[in-house]
């Protein structure tokens, strides 16, 4: 069919603009339901004042978008996981060479020590007393119907109400306890430790674990000192630098496989370093910002 040269115009244009998609019925009918629930339940707490003063077009206009600003919120609110936590999820952290102490609503005190971590939601106390820890704290725990329990990469510690000290780290997982019973478990072990009993282990644990706690005032970082057993010097400098904000380092990496036994004062850095000089006969470098051990 030939075209005249108004015809050709009209089909030239008309083929540059894409038809838009035939909308999905049960899409659309879902989003207009829940426009006209957001838009029945829009706050009714305005002043009469505040509207008197506006002009009406205006009032309609912010009318007339808040059901979809609703919306938009509460999207944002349930996919974005940050926001989700931050609402659902209290958290505290400690630094490098900071420690706290919180306070729980049912009065069980933690001590914090540094760069840890514990996670609780916001249902404890009511439904449970579960509580996530990365790092390590010191629990003093309120008797409570709900069990308390902490959750760790290593398994999970639960108490009624008991003192007791739960270190989790990369490195190794120690549980020591001070008053009560405690008991420890994974997805293939259970064992239960007394008062004046600790485990710690590198991963795995059984009752051949347990030990008894040799030296009084456990733990020791509560009581500013560093109580090594055979540790590995490589093990005892990320605890020092963790608790002094310090880097150190090796002359050479057989020095760190020595292993240390003793109980050093942690008040000063100083203080520490000159301790395992002494033990060790080995000295330190300082070079800057660095300790190196040679």
């Amino acid at each position: 069919m030939k075209l005249d040269k108004k015809e050709k115009v009209i089909w030239e244009t008309s083929s540059q603009f894409k038809i838009t998609d035939i909308p999905d019925k049960k899409l659309m009918w879902h989003r207009l339901k829940q426009s006209m629930t957001l838009q029945n339940t829009e706050t009714k707490h305005m002043s009469k004042k505040f509207k008197n003063k506006m002009p009406k077009l205006i009032i309609w206009n912010n009318y007339k978008f808040l059901p979809t600003i609703a919306a938009m919120i509460i999207i944002i609110l349930l996919f974005s996981p940050t926001i989700f936590n931050h609402l659902t999820l209290n958290k505290k952290t400690t630094e490098i060479a900071q420690k706290e102490t919180i306070i729980l609503i049912d009065n069980s005190k933690i001590m914090l020590n540094a760069e840890s971590e514990i996670t609780f939601d916001k249902n404890y106390n009511i439904k449970h007393r579960n509580i996530k820890l990365e790092g390590e704290a010191y629990f003093e725990v309120q008797n409570n119907d709900l069990p308390f329990i902490i959750e760790t990469e290593h398994g999970e510690v639960t108490v009624l109400g008991t003192s007791f000290n739960v270190r989790s780290r990369k490195d190794g997982f120690e549980v020591g306890v001070n008053e009560g019973i405690v008991s420890i478990s994974n997805d293939s072990t259970s064992i239960q430790l007394l008062k004046g009993q600790h485990i710690n282990v590198s991963k795995t644990f059984n009752y051949k674990s347990i030990t008894d706690i040799s030296y009084e005032k456990y733990p020791d970082w509560i009581n500013q000192k560093i109580y090594c057993k055979n540790t590995k010097l490589d093990q005892l400098f990320d605890e020092i630098e963790r608790t002094f904000n310090v880097e150190i380092e090796f002359s050479k990496p057989s020095l760190k496989n020595m292993t240390l036994t003793g109980i050093i004062i942690a008040k000063d850095i100083h203080e520490v370093l000159e301790t395992i000089s002494l033990l060790t006969q080995h000295k330190f470098k300082l070079t800057g910002d660095i300790y190196t051990f040679i």
